[in-house]
């Protein structure tokens, strides 16, 4: 039954047309898709993402291919202001495929100043983490940057809770902020609370925005979070996390550099306190002309966890790596990328691998 549910469901994500966006810039934002709609009639948009990939890694007798996230997007104005937004997604594993539902969010919009919503997100500190989501096809790359990979425990990716966001009028610099309010961690770190706070302390976060009119492509940001962890295995913890990123997404380049700091330190005993700091840096630049579809990338990647980190020193997140690659956009609907990476986790010792990705959008472009 599973199969046949999995079977069902990608189907359907595949014949439902929508969304009208650029092949080349190769982003999505459901917002769009929600504020296109001006009658008081329901109108539904659905999306569909998958990917297959081929890995080859240095004294790793389990290289070969590997079938990617199945994903679904569900965008949906049900008339005047208020709007859902689903994403839904099959990940291959070795005992079968697991299903998760990946942001649940239900928005109303008072102004363009005042937007709330309430839901589950994917945590809007930073930027990878709110840019690109589940579907391999939206990036440039054939992964994500570690530090914000799906299933981290450096950053909650997920967060449950209630956000309002906006953009402040008449601003030259196109001033905008978010401000979120919700259930922390969960025990096991790497979730959210999605069936409510374990510990009764809310997390909260902020982050303001600026993308300037005279700088098209141009977006920067600063972020905090703040929560108190309760985790499965060690004592109380109190998390105080700062994001700060600029991106230039004009695909030629493309520039995206963000940096994360965060401080963990015990209720019950201060002086048991570490830090963690991670950051990358990604550029890319599409070519010209006849050879527009090309877009070659190189990212470099470091995480560093500090040995009295009570949350994470034991974790194994210490990690370096530089990659290089390119896409090839062969057609409106698919890229091909292929990757060298050099990376090192928990100072092991460097390895070398190569990726190959096929990744796809189902929907009329």
């Amino acid at each position: 039954m599973k199969n046949r549910g999995l079977a069902w469901y990608v189907f359907v994500s595949s014949m439902i047309c929508a969304l009208s966006q650029s092949a080349v810039a190769q982003s999505y934002d459901y917002d769009e898709v929600i504020s296109s709609a001006n009658s008081d009639e329901p109108e539904f948009n659905v999306m569909g993402f998958g990917d297959i990939g081929y890995i080859s890694q240095d004294g790793n007798n389990e290289e070969g291919f590997v079938i990617g996230q199945a994903v679904g997007h569900l965008a949906a104005s049900l008339g005047g202001s208020l709007s859902i937004f689903a994403e839904a997604s099959a990940t291959a594993r070795d005992s079968g495929y697991t299903f998760e539902i990946e942001r649940l969010i239900a928005k109303y919009e008072f102004s363009d100043l005042f937007k709330l919503s309430a839901g589950r997100y994917h945590t809007p500190i930073g930027y990878w983490n709110s840019a690109f989501h589940h579907g391999a096809w939206l990036q440039t790359t054939n992964s994500r940057p570690e530090m914000v990979k799906f299933g981290s425990k450096l950053l909650p990716i997920h967060f449950v809770g209630v956000l309002l966001e906006g953009n402040l009028p008449r601003n030259r610099l196109g001033l905008s902020y978010s401000a979120g309010f919700g259930n922390g961690r969960h025990e096991n770190v790497a979730r959210a609370g999605d069936a409510g706070d374990i510990n009764g302390d809310k997390a909260w976060m902020a982050q303001i925005q600026i993308s300037p009119d005279r700088f098209v492509g141009l977006n920067a940001g600063i972020g905090f979070y703040s929560d108190e962890i309760t985790p499965d295995d060690r004592p109380e913890i109190r998390e105080s996390t700062v994001s700060a990123y600029v991106a230039y997404t004009k695909e030629s380049p493309e520039i995206i550099v963000e940096l994360l700091h965060s401080n963990h330190e015990e209720l019950l005993d201060s002086s048991v306190s570490g830090d963690v700091t991670a950051w990358y840096a990604q550029f890319a630049y599409r070519l010209k002309d006849d050879l527009s579809d090309w877009k070659p990338y190189a990212r470099y990647e470091n995480t560093d966890v500090d040995d009295t980190d009570p949350l994470l020193f034991d974790q194994g997140i210490d990690y370096d790596a530089a990659i290089l690659g390119v896409r090839w956009d062969f057609n409106r609907y698919a890229a091909l990328k292929a990757e060298y990476r050099a990376e090192e986790f928990d100072n092991n010792g460097r390895e070398n691998n190569f990726r190959l990705q096929l990744s796809f959008v189902l929907a009329r472009l």
